[in-house]
């Protein structure tokens, strides 16, 4: 079920349009963009480009096991989330592996690799919450699942009982679990970092890029138990963060202040989104535990995609006349609105 998602660059490039007068509402990464404290650190790092990046990322090792409460031979960083998967699905000689549906944009290149994606369709309906007793006996036929604790569309956290069940599933009929928490800050689902640590072949995962702000300067992370970490270590298997991509990461990581002024953005432009949406005729939509939108065309209008297209906003269409709807900043959501009306035959006031 893989589906067609734009790419921004493409969208610009065919459009003869630059990059910066396109409003991308396919991307979960944060509104406020990198903190203060990140965009600081990229300047001062700016004056070591000339020597050579720490393969170790020391200093970001020791910014994450503090913030996930865990020892510090249980992390392994490296670039892009789609890089660290394929190689640990390839370290651990998986040749399947079981991923939810719809997936999100910064999920699309994990199904590229050399192992087989088979899809676990959420349900709409549902509010696409995940049904546990399906994906667990779903997961048994594959060797290794992909869980996404939080989903980018589902309008309910997972709770830890339900969570600790698959990872007890997994372990029980040896399936490799690859637990993703990129999106656990704007839900502030507690991680379960520390729920895999003793378990074999359970592993937690996360890109930094999204909820800091640093999709340009890519940042992932492992944790699991000590000795497939040290296995992926020793069979060099993942490349380390460039070092403006470290110390950018390790920088947002220690800045206390950046997930207070994240919550009060969203909450703020989502009370917006949400009074704005109930002014357009012929849709229903739902909010998602991460504070975006789902937004279902009850009406069948004519080419909303196009017309989005012509006012240089890129959307994510799910499918069944449905988008997902990221929070971004006043301007963006103002104007995806304002279209979305346009689109539906809203009267002008």
């Amino acid at each position: 079920m893989k589906r067609d998602i734009p790419d921004i660059h493409e969208f610009a490039a065919s459009n003869k349009t630059s990059l910066s007068r396109v409003m991308d509402f396919t991307s979960t990464v944060n509104p406020l963009g990198p903190s203060a404290k990140a965009r600081n650190a990229v300047r001062k790092n700016l004056r070591i480009l000339d020597r050579r990046p720490d393969p170790e990322a020391r200093y970001l090792v020791r910014a994450i096991a503090r913030a996930e409460g865990v020892p510090e031979e249980n992390i392994l960083v490296g670039e892009s989330l789609e890089a660290m998967v394929a190689a640990v699905l390839h370290v651990f000689s998986a040749r399947t592996f079981l991923i939810e549906a719809p997936c999100p944009a910064y999920q699309r290149d994990l199904l590229e690799g050399p192992a087989e994606p088979r899809f676990f369709s959420l349900d709409g309906r549902d509010g696409f919450c995940l049904d546990t007793s399906r994906f667990t006996a779903e997961m048994r036929h594959c060797d290794a699942a992909i869980l996404a604790s939080p989903s980018f569309l589902s309008s309910e956290t997972l709770s830890r009982d339900a969570a600790r069940g698959i990872i007890s599933e997994a372990g029980e009929h040896n399936t490799l679990l690859i637990i993703d928490e990129t999106l656990k800050g704007y839900s502030e689902t507690p991680s379960l970092a520390a729920d895999v640590l003793q378990r074999d072949g359970c592993l937690v995962m996360g890109s930094l890029g999204e909820y800091y702000g640093l999709a340009g300067l890519p940042v992932s992370y492992i944790i699991g138990p000590a000795s497939a970490i040290e296995d992926l270590r020793r069979r060099r298997a993942v490349t380390p963060p460039n070092t403006l991509a470290a110390a950018a990461a390790t920088a947002s990581l220690r800045d206390p202040a950046f997930p207070a002024q994240t919550r009060r953005l969203m909450e703020r432009e989502r009370s917006f989104v949400a009074e704005g949406l109930r002014g357009v005729p012929g849709i229903s939509f739902l909010t998602t535990a991460c504070g975006f939108f789902i937004v279902t065309l009850v009406n069948n209008p004519s080419k909303p995609l196009e017309t989005f297209g012509h006012y240089r906003i890129v959307v994510d269409d799910l499918g069944n006349r449905t988008l997902f709807f990221p929070v971004k900043d006043h301007k963006w959501n103002a104007r995806y609105i304002k279209t979305l009306k346009n689109i539906m035959g809203a009267s002008k006031q």
